[in-house]
């Protein structure tokens, strides 16, 4: 028997160590407690975000979208009306490809990987990289061929400009600067031999090997174009967009 069914109570004014105890047995049946009533209560649903490629086009993201992480990645933006006439050309040359070729938007060069950044560090990272690119000199930009890639997922194809040669040593620059940064925040750098390429068209699927077919044709249009709609522009800010977050960094 427990110790504590023993205690006794002793009256007020009691001389005797010997009192007499009465034992009360306890009772360790437990009463049920009645259900909670959760009708008024509010439940928050868990923020959960379902891709839908329907949304966009067929397209499939390159990682997950998890909330507080934001898309990252440096880059030189171009001003798609000044290629209206060329992109034409070339969707009308790729339909007996693919007919399903679309146009890219936002039309820019990557300087970058598209890398993760927690909110909190989005700030600091852009002022690193504003830091960084203060001594580099604004150059021109010109392209001088056409290329097909396929992303690494081979989810989609892209028809791409090629960077010439005397632009592609300014941007070899750039991107070791801006890798520079990137590995101070642990974040994978650019490519290794990096093909610097502005994607013009895109289509679904890894179509790289039938596009290859009709490079020659396309490289012809491309010719043609050079000098009048194809020109050299000149980049004097360079662009980082961090989820909804834009930033510009001047050169001199």
């Amino acid at each position: 028997m427990s110790g504590l069914a023993y205690i006794c109570g002793y009256g007020y004014g009691s001389n005797s160590d010997e009192s007499d105890c009465e034992y009360v047995p306890i009772d360790r049946k437990r009463q049920k407690l009645p259900t909670p009533d959760l009708s008024k209560v509010s439940i928050v649903p868990q923020d959960e975000h379902v891709d839908d490629p329907e949304l966009h086009g067929g397209r499939s993201r390159s990682f997950p979208h998890v909330r507080g992480n934001w898309a990252t990645f440096i880059y030189i933006k171009y001003l798609e009306g000044e290629l209206q006439n060329l992109v034409d050309k070339l969707q009308t040359a790729t339909s007996f490809i693919d007919n399903s070729c679309q146009k890219c938007k936002d039309i820019h060069v990557s300087l970058s990987r598209t890398v993760v950044l927690t909110y909190h560090l989005i700030t600091p990272f852009s002022i690193s990289i504003q830091t960084a690119l203060k001594n580099v000199e604004s150059f021109e930009l010109g392209f001088d061929s056409v290329k097909v890639y396929c992303n690494e997922e081979k989810t989609r194809t892209f028809i791409a400009l090629k960077a010439d040669c005397a632009s592609n040593q300014y941007l070899q620059k750039i991107t070791k600067i801006v890798d520079e940064v990137l590995l101070e925040y642990k974040l994978e750098p650019f490519y290794e031999d990096p093909s610097f390429h502005m994607s013009i068209l895109w289509v679904n699927g890894n179509k790289q090997k039938e596009l290859t077919t009709i490079i020659q044709d396309l490289n012809h249009i491309v010719a043609e174009e050079i000098g009048r709609s194809l020109k050299s522009v000149l980049v004097n800010k360079l662009h980082c967009k961090s989820g909804n977050k834009h930033f510009q960094y001047f050169l001199e």
